[in-house]
């Protein structure tokens, strides 16, 4: 066979695969073996197209395709040749010629900071679960009602709601969030001042993002809620632990710490985990601080809604005259975790900042969900949801306290909540193992000692009523001693 140039090329079809891909396999098999020589000239697609009588696009699509594998190489106005290195040979080369660990990508301080975190306990499944915290009541749902609006604003919407939304958000949620807030928490603003996000997190990160540089000090409560914290490690700020006693925050603490922090997070109306309130004399010492230093306050709001008894609190924001806080709320709690739904309200003075931050990034979510949502929130809809959910979370409340007060007593004290969907109960045993005993059984739940900065200086277990339901505590309850008398033995 001439090396230089070929003329004709013989090729076997079997009729099982389509022509272009008999050409290719055969084309390529003969390459392999060595009986088309690297470099060679091969016949021109019109020459193979008559020679195999076939179509020259059929030719053609299988020459591509040796082409994107590096079987072939073609020039303008130059022949087709075989490759002088084949895919194969060029694998081989990347190899190391002995088997040698390859080093970790270097990741950045922030990244590094977030990867030596506690990473919590045990997920057990999908399902809702005793005693998962954080997780809302979604038997009680009204699936039906949120199904007909989703379908009601797919079906009509526009087409500027189709080529995507502002990147602050839909106008129609910001503003009915504008409303919500104003009415049932105290919160000032207008929907100008609102932004979407996916959830409280991108809320956090996104705040910290835009007030902090590398190494400035941000105070964080001790213990605290991790998500802030992992916001903070990604700012790559100096985080500073600030101890939280019965009246919440202690802020002469965090001055003495840290009189020039540039941000403090914190959740005033509804601590986590302990679920204790911020007095008044400390929220306006907090925003005379704030105002002095010109620190951003970001106030965690994240289920302040579920007042058991009585009206919600109001928020810090209502009661800030120096705009310097950022308030936050999440839909993932007050809805249904997949719907991934938050906002934040900047301060006027914030407001610019956080809309050229988002002119670069994505819509914050599907805007059928936010049109849907908006819907759902002017209908009345979300109003009455919250009003069920007051009493039923007060009723699964009391059922958990009653549950680990018949079968965990001795073992566990719990501290029942006001508000929200999750108590915390103090334990005299390590309460890491103990845990980690309880996911062995079934059950699911957050230890205190993770959210702590510090040595921890109590022990315990974060215990989610919201998803379940009060004939399913008690079972719950008995696990959970179970595992207290095997982290006792142990």
């Amino acid at each position: 066979m001439n090396a230089r140039a070929i003329d004709s090329l013989l090729l076997r079809f079997d009729g099982k695969a389509p022509l272009h891909e008999q050409i290719y396999a055969s084309l390529r098999d003969r390459i392999l073996k060595g009986e088309l020589p690297r470099g060679v000239r091969l016949p021109s697609s019109r020459q193979l197209s008559a020679q195999l009588g076939v179509a020259r696009s059929t030719v053609m699509q299988a020459l591509e395709a040796l082409q994107a594998e590096g079987y072939v190489v073609a020039r303008a106005a130059s022949a087709t040749r075989v490759a002088p290195e084949l895919p194969e040979e060029l694998q081989q080369q990347d190899r190391p010629r002995t088997a040698q660990p390859s080093k970790p990508v270097r990741l950045s301080a922030g990244a590094r900071s977030l990867l030596a975190q506690p990473a919590g306990g045990p997920r057990l499944g999908s399902a809702p679960r005793a005693f998962r915290p954080g997780v809302p009541a979604l038997d009680l749902f009204p699936v039906g009602v949120w199904s007909r609006l989703l379908a009601r604003e797919s079906t009509r919407a526009s087409a500027g709601l189709l080529s995507g939304t502002a990147t602050a958000g839909c106008e129609a949620l910001r503003e009915a969030i504008a409303l919500h807030v104003s009415a049932s928490r105290g919160v000032r603003c207008t929907k100008d001042q609102v932004f979407v996000t996916t959830g409280t997190q991108g809320a956090f990160e996104e705040t910290a993002r835009l007030v902090l540089d590398p190494g400035e000090e941000a105070w964080l409560e001790d213990p605290g809620y991790l998500g802030a914290r992992h916001a903070l490690l990604s700012a790559c700020a100096r985080i500073v632990p600030v101890p939280v006693d019965d009246r919440g925050l202690d802020v002469d603490a965090g001055i003495a710490k840290a009189p020039n922090a540039r941000l403090v997070f914190l959740a005033p109306s509804h601590h986590y985990p302990f679920g204790v309130t911020t007095s008044l004399a400390r929220r306006l010492q907090l925003l005379s601080f704030a105002k002095k230093a010109r620190a951003v306050v970001v106030e965690d709001d994240y289920d302040s809604e579920f007042r058991h008894r009585g009206r919600p609190l109001m928020a810090l924001q209502g009661l800030d005259e120096g705009a310097c806080v950022v308030y936050v709320g999440t839909f993932s709690k007050t809805m249904f975790p997949g719907l991934r739904l938050g906002f934040l309200i900047a301060p006027q003075p914030l407001v610019d900042a956080f809309a050229r931050s988002r002119a670069a990034l994505a819509s914050p979510s599907s805007v059928i969900d936010q049109s849907a949502l908006a819907r759902f929130i002017e209908n009345g809809h979300f109003a009455t949801h919250l009003r069920r959910m007051r009493t039923a979370y007060r009723e699964r409340n009391e059922a958990l306290v009653e549950a680990l007060r018949a079968e965990c007593a001795g073992a566990l004290e719990p501290h029942p909540s006001e508000t929200g969907m999750q108590l915390w109960a103090e334990t005299k045993v390590p309460d890491l193992p103990l845990r980690d005993a309880a996911a062995a059984r079934g059950v699911e739940s957050s230890a205190i000692s993770d959210y702590y900065l510090t040595p921890p200086r109590k022990a315990g277990l974060v215990l989610g009523f919201g998803c379940v339901r009060p004939q399913e505590m008690l079972q719950g309850a008995q696990r959970l001693m179970q595992a207290f008398e095997a982290v006792r033995r142990a």
